[in-house]
């Protein structure tokens, strides 16, 4: 499996965040699509389970994807600026990331809470332990991909 996703991370990455806003998009459904795949073959849920999960899990991404379609727009804006970045620049910059980490965290502690409440906190932790290994893949790859400040590329 983590083979399988770091391939695909890599593909998106790569092509997903200079491709136009419309290819942009199609990246993002074929890695949800993909994404909750593994995540099923993962999980390993019953009928009873997957009834009470699935909704649940629905409603996660959409909050999810808002906050990464944040994480987009800033890491475009670093791009941006990454030049000519100033001190300001570089301050406003890292104050979103903060936000951006304590946001995902809120989020990922609010549906750990509603998993364990319909599955209890074995599935619950299973939930938060995949959504983090997917996080920190991504992370992982942007690391490897974006420059630092002041690196020449």
């Amino acid at each position: 499996m983590k083979k399988v996703f770091a391939f695909a991370m890599a593909a998106f990455l790569a092509t997903g965040l200079m491709a136009q806003q419309n290819e942009l998009e199609m990246f993002q459904s074929m890695y949800k699509i993909e994404k909750k795949a593994l995540l099923m073959d993962f999980l390993q849920l019953g009928d009873e389970e997957a009834k009470a999960f699935w909704p649940i899990y629905e409603e996660y991404e959409s909050e999810r994807t808002e906050n990464a379609n944040r994480r987009i727009d800033l890491i475009k804006k670093y791009a941006e600026e990454y030049e000519g970045l100033t001190d300001e620049q570089a301050d406003e910059l890292v104050k979103e990331s903060f936000a951006l980490r304590a946001s995902r965290e809120k989020l990922q502690k609010k549906y750990y809470s509603k998993v364990k409440k319909a599955l209890g906190a074995k599935r619950a932790a299973q939930f938060v332990q995949f959504e983090r290994f997917v996080q920190n893949a991504i992370d992982s790859e942007l690391n490897d991909n974006i420059p630092l400040i002041g690196e020449k590329f």
